[in-house]
């Protein structure tokens, strides 16, 4: 069985902390190298019964696209797969069905996965609200190992149909978040692929 060994920020893009695997043992502050506790909470894991029931596909087709993709579970991890066609909407995308998500007194999220060279966006999406908050992260192609992106919720702008909206008018309600998701909407055609463990929540604190 493969052993996980602690994060340390390695990489910063956009605001994502991009993390990568030390030695084993407890994580340390990297200003301080004092050791810090674990505060994040995990969100999905895809273990447990029928994890697929949780989430749903929405591809570019509902705009009049051509874009393929879908997810399924393997081996506790959710496999998202396609292929993106810019002539249409060029985007494929997957996201949880909506609940109460508890990020109140949150800072922000972490996903666990391995990709393919492509940039993703991190999406979230409050209850009573038509907006989408998303962020970009990079991953590596033929990665050895996992790769993890913590994401503040700062770093999450709106938007609406892909059109930018001002964050001052449509603030981010971490205590209204009912779903997540992950979106690949880099302009480029072709297959894609991207395998992830976990998604948790984080705090600072």
């Amino acid at each position: 069985m493969t052993r996980f060994r602690t994060l340390v920020p390695t990489v910063f893009l956009s605001g994502v902390v991009f993390l990568a695997f030390a030695s084993p043992g407890e994580g340390k502050d990297p200003k301080t190298g004092k050791k810090q506790k674990d505060q994040s909470k995990i969100l999905f894991d895809f273990s447990g019964e029928n994890p697929a029931a949780k989430w749903v596909t929405v591809n570019d087709n509902v705009m009049g696209g051509r874009s393929k993709g879908g997810f399924s579970i393997k081996g506790d991890q959710l496999l998202f797969t396609g292929s993106t066609n810019t002539n249409g909407g060029g985007f494929s995308s997957i996201r949880s069905r909506p609940k109460s998500l508890g990020l109140a007194g949150r800072d922000g999220v972490m996903i666990r996965f391995k990709g393919d060279g492509r940039t993703y966006k991190f999406g979230l999406q409050m209850s009573g609200s038509r907006a989408t908050y998303r962020a970009d992260f990079d991953t590596k192609a033929d990665s050895k190992g996992w790769q993890v992106a913590r994401i503040p919720f700062d770093s999450f702008a709106p938007s609406w149909r892909g059109m930018k909206l001002p964050r001052d008018r449509y603030p981010l309600r971490r205590d209204k978040v009912e779903s997540l998701g992950v979106m690949i909407y880099d302009k480029k055609d072709g297959p894609f692929r991207l395998e992830v463990d976990w998604i948790k929540t984080y705090s600072e604190k």
